[in-house]
Parts: C-alpha cells; sequence; structure tokens
C-alpha cells in the first residue's frame, strides 16, 4: 500500500502541491509588503507635495502684496517728481541755489557764483562749504 505507485505519485503530487502553495504564498506576502511600503511612501509624498502647495501659495500672495507695494511707491515717486518740478518751477530763488550748487561741484570760485547767482558772499561761502565736502 505505502510503495503502491498511485500513492507515490499522489503523494509527490500532494507535496508539489503543497510546496507550490507556499511559494505562491511567500510571493503574494511579499507584495503585499511592497505595496504597503509603497503606499506609506505615497502618503509621504502627499503630505509634502501639500506642504509645497501651501508655500507656494503663501509666496504667490506675498508677490502680490510686494508687487501692490511697489507700484505704490512709483505712484508715490511720481507724485513727488511732480510736487518737485512744481517746485523748482514756482520758486526761482530755488533755481539759483541749484544752479549755484551745480556751480561748486563744477569749481567754480566764490566770485564767479556770486555774480552768476547774485548771491551775497556769505551764502555763497556756505554753499561751497557744504557741498565741497
Amino acid at each position: 500500500m505505502w510503495f503502491e505507485p498511485a500513492f507515490i505519485l499522489a503523494s509527490v503530487a500532494l507535496l508539489l502541491g503543497l510546496v507550490a502553495l507556499f511559494v505562491a504564498w511567500s510571493l503574494w506576502r511579499q507584495s503585499q509588503r511592497k505595496l504597503e511600503a509603497m503606499s506609506r511612501l505615497m502618503r509621504e509624498l502627499t503630505r509634502t507635495r501639500d506642504s509645497y502647495r501651501k508655500q507656494i501659495n503663501e509666496l504667490q500672495a506675498a508677490n502680490i502684496g510686494m508687487g501692490n507695494k511697489v507700484g505704490e511707491l512709483y505712484r508715490q515717486h511720481d507724485r513727488l517728481t511732480e510736487q518737485h518740478q512744481e517746485l523748482a518751477l514756482k520758486d526761482p530763488q530755488g533755481k539759483l541755489y541749484s544752479r549755484a550748487m551745480r556751480m561748486v561741484q563744477l569749481g567754480a570760485d566764490i566770485d564767479e557764483i556770486m555774480s552768476e547767482c547774485e548771491m551775497p558772499r556769505a551764502e555763497a561761502e556756505l554753499l561751497i562749504s557744504l557741498h565741497r565736502k
């Protein structure tokens, strides 16, 4: 009975079936572990992506705010430039002082400044001492 070919063949077939089942179960378990590791990695990547997305949104909001502030500064600069030009046109005495300062920067002496800008000696000396430093 134990040595009958049918029994031996059945035993070998059962043993091969068990080995095949064990190999299949091992492969399935290994693939499950890989799947779990990939799922953990995907969750971490999703968190990282969400964090980067939040940072980008914050940077975009800051950039928009900065752009608005720069635009306001340009408008303020333009208004101040216009006001400065209006004041320069309204104040002929200021023109003389501007001209005298340019002359000092170009190296004019005190007599030239006094005569060209119709300025008293004390004022010419003061301009020279202030702007030649």
